[in-house]
């Protein structure tokens, strides 16, 4: 049963947007340095991404938000290489930058500016915020809180989150295990 619903969380109705979703994503974060929003740039980027779509707005996303974080905090302590990214459903980009400060999120955004420029982050918001899109390496959608018009709710793309990510190293991991197999 479980397994079933997994896979109806799993598969959206944009599931597979491949590596151009990612590098549209990565071309595209910001974070809140005091009153301003500065680029990003990753060093190293996360095997996977949770998309979360919310709002200023948003009661539900207010309420989302310290589980997210709580979330995040204790996958990345056990050495998941995840990371949350903002996407803001609100109408300006002050909105944005006002509800990640007044929320305290510790993730980067999509620059507001840019939301518009990436077609698939629309297709993924869903019907209404909050939605959270978990997005593997490959730019796979792995899970969504959206499926089609049912919203399924993000508590059951949290826990498959938190069964799927900390079983997924890190490139450089993958890379280290894999020299260590090959050593005589």
């Amino acid at each position: 049963m479980i397994f079933l619903v997994l896979l109806l969380i799993a598969w959206p109705t944009a599931a597979q947007q491949g590596p151009q979703l990612r590098r549209e994503i990565a071309a595209s974060l910001v974070t809140v340095e005091g009153t301003q929003l500065r680029e990003l740039r990753w060093q190293h980027e996360p095997e996977l991404i949770a998309l979360y779509f919310g709002a200023d707005w948003c009661g539900p996303c207010h309420a989302l938000v310290p589980t997210l974080i709580d979330t995040r905090n204790a996958l990345r302590a056990a050495g998941a290489n995840t990371e949350v990214i903002y996407v803001s459903q609100d109408t300006s980009q002050a909105q944005m930058r006002h509800a990640m400060q007044g929320q305290g999120m510790p993730w980067p955004a999509i620059n507001y500016r840019r939301i518009d420029a990436v077609p698939a982050l629309r297709r993924l918001a869903g019907q209404a915020p909050p939605n959270l899109v978990l997005i593997d390496r490959q730019g796979r959608v792995r899970a969504s809180a959206w499926q089609g018009r049912r919203y399924l709710g993000t508590a059951q793309v949290m826990q498959y989150w938190l069964q799927w990510a900390p079983a997924q190293p890190s490139s450089k991991d993958s890379a280290a295990r894999a020299d260590r197999d090959d050593a005589p």
